[in-house]
């Protein structure tokens, strides 16, 4: 029960900082998806239904928080976790290079699938061109992130599994 409690927690702390505190630093308007981090960390931790599941409300949090169309994020944070789950049971991904690698990844193939669902489903004007402009630099900004975040979320993990068992 603590482990929910603890992802929750995480989770509240990384929309409250990627809705009000980032978009106030100087990266020209790029934000980092520090939710898309823990969706990451999810896919690599947590092989269970409660881990899709959190990649979902991850997703539905922050369709309800950033005004955008709902379901979006939603969808495209439960395809990043199914992604991520499939990519480390074939392959070792537990050094920081590779976290790095895939956070990067998973931050295109949101942003893309988010792209490719706006276009089926409304209108892309302009999007393009915005999407563009902030595409890499939101990856690199979140693959940088990362290493830091997983080391936070894995020893609070830790402490919180530890009071489970307890």
């Amino acid at each position: 029960m603590r482990t929910f409690l603890f992802f929750f927690v995480a989770a509240a702390i990384a929309l409250v900082l990627q809705c009000s505190v980032c978009p106030w630093l100087p990266l020209g308007g790029s934000i980092p998806d520090l939710m898309l981090i823990i969706c990451v960390y999810l896919g690599l931790h947590q092989h269970t239904v409660g881990g899709a599941l959190g990649a979902f409300l991850l997703g539905y949090a922050q369709d309800s928080f950033s005004g955008s169309t709902m379901g979006l994020n939603a969808f495209a944070m439960s395809l990043v976790f199914v992604v991520v789950y499939l990519t480390s049971r074939r392959l070792w991904v537990e050094n920081t290079i590779s976290t790095v690698v895939l956070v990067f990844l998973a931050s295109v193939i949101k942003t893309l699938v988010v792209i490719l669902l706006l276009a089926v489903f409304l209108t892309t004007t302009g999007v393009w061109t915005s999407t563009a402009k902030h595409l890499l630099v939101e990856a690199v900004l979140a693959a940088a992130l990362s290493p830091a975040i997983f080391a936070v979320l894995a020893q609070s993990r830790r402490v919180a599994e530890e009071e489970d068992e307890g």
